[in-house]
């Protein structure tokens, strides 16, 4: 009965408007009045204790390590240097887009925070030289979904936080995984490149290339940094995320770019969006303890026995589930909801959970871009100037390659556990 209250009325919320971290957090609330056999005081203990754990502390650290390093001109480094050396390639542009979001990945840890420091940049740069703006959209907003696959990952972060599973070797599974997504794109784009006014631009002097890349080291240097200092044993993921912070400011004092005003603005945008994702980390944990009291994660586990309890066989049935759920939901809080109700199911199938975990981002993550929400993608499209509905043709392949990178690395658990077994 609890379990069918919290649903209906956090939908009913989400029908009416309410932020989802309001729709989770009142509808726990509710169901707990209803029942009426446990203190409401239980609600903010549960809320404080999703939030107090050490491991939260790299969230606000990289989004801030990613703010001060946009404002110090990387975005406009990296960007020169793809174009340099991938720009005369077939779909050449799109192609630096792609390049040039992996690298920005691997300094941010979020997909948002991608789209709007390229997006601004590369669409209108590929509609000035003749894509069609429905493939500049389709090609940046997928793009920008490598972010929270390639470390440091905000989302492996809040996953590891929630579930336990070491955020390190989450941050070294996503390598991998991050990279096929990243060339299964490109590959998309050189085949796609001819129908959408693709114009390769003159191929770069050595020299040109050279310089490109030297400016960009800086930027190259952080993610080394974060991935070395982690494997060497030199700090943990969460004091990673404070060396980044520094790295970043140090290195826009040095470039001048920072000044007070600018300072308090990155560091005012760190908290909004902290707080924000706090906020819904917190009413999520509430709507997920409730349906745990609730015998949830039982009767998940009893559903799936029904169906199959071949684990070949659930992967898949997992694989349709969390995109399904990924469509509808924000990756955020459909973590925190569905991967502690799943636990004795995970634990039973006897599935790796750092492998389990970046196979359930990535399915999270396509559903930014899918319809009918498709977050990333409404904000590129924003960006350019054009209607949701008229990118769908040109997200679709993409999306299909998506769904096919994620197949295999559910089924292939090396190309997931490979690097985080070097650093044990």
């Amino acid at each position: 009965m609890s379990i069918t209250l919290m649903l209906v009325l956090f939908f009913v919320f989400m029908f009416l408007g309410m932020p989802i971290a309001h729709c989770m957090g009142l509808a726990a609330i509710l169901v707990i009045l209803v029942d009426g056999q446990l203190p409401v005081l239980l609600l903010a203990q549960q809320f404080y204790e999703a939030l107090d754990n050490f491991s939260l502390l790299a969230v606000p650290l990289f989004v801030l390590a990613g703010e001060l390093m946009s404002v110090a001109g990387i975005t406009t480094r990296l960007v020169d240097m793809s174009r340099a050396l991938m720009g005369h390639l077939r779909g050449g542009l799109a192609q630096a887009n792609i390049a040039t979001n992996m690298f920005m990945g691997a300094i941010s840890g979020s997909a948002l925070a991608d789209l709007a420091a390229i997006g601004s940049m590369m669409i209108p740069a590929m509609k000035k030289e003749g894509y069609k703006p429905a493939f500049a959209v389709a090609v940046t907003a997928c793009a920008a979904m490598i972010a929270p696959i390639i470390p440091p990952s905000i989302i492996a972060v809040i996953y590891g936080s929630v579930t336990g599973v070491s955020i390190g070797a989450l941050f070294l599974g996503g390598v991998i995984p991050g990279v096929l997504a990243g060339v299964s794109m490109m590959a998309i784009t050189w085949w796609l490149a001819p129908r959408v006014g693709a114009v390769p631009t003159p191929k770069a002097s050595w020299a040109e290339r050279r310089a490109t890349t030297w400016r960009a080291l800086p930027a190259m240097v952080m993610p080394a940094i974060i991935i070395g200092g982690i494997l060497s044993g030199a700090f943990t993921p969460t004091e990673a995320g404070s060396v980044a912070a520094l790295y970043a400011l140090v290195f826009g004092l040095l470039m001048r770019r920072h000044t007070g005003h600018t300072l308090y603005e990155n560091f005012s945008a760190a908290a909004l969006t902290t707080a924000g994702a706090l906020v819904t980390l917190g009413g999520a944990a509430l709507f997920s303890w409730v349906l745990s009291r609730a015998g949830a994660g039982q009767a998940a586990l009893q559903l799936m026995l029904t169906i199959t309890d071949d684990p070949a066989w659930a992967m898949l049935v997992l694989i349709v589930f969390f995109f399904l759920l990924g469509i509808f939901l924000e990756p955020v809080p459909a973590l925190i909801i569905i991967v502690p109700i799943m636990a004795p199911m995970i634990k039973h199938l006897g599935f790796d959970p750092v492998h389990f975990g970046i196979v359930v981002i990535m399915l999270l993550v396509v559903g930014s871009v899918t319809p009918p929400v498709g977050v990333l993608a409404m904000v590129a499209c924003k960006i350019a100037g054009v209607s949701f509905n008229s990118t769908i043709g040109m997200l679709s392949p993409y999306i299909a390659a998506w769904v096919v990178v994620v197949l295999l690395v559910a089924y292939v658990p090396d190309l997931v556990l490979w690097l985080p077994r070097l650093m044990q």
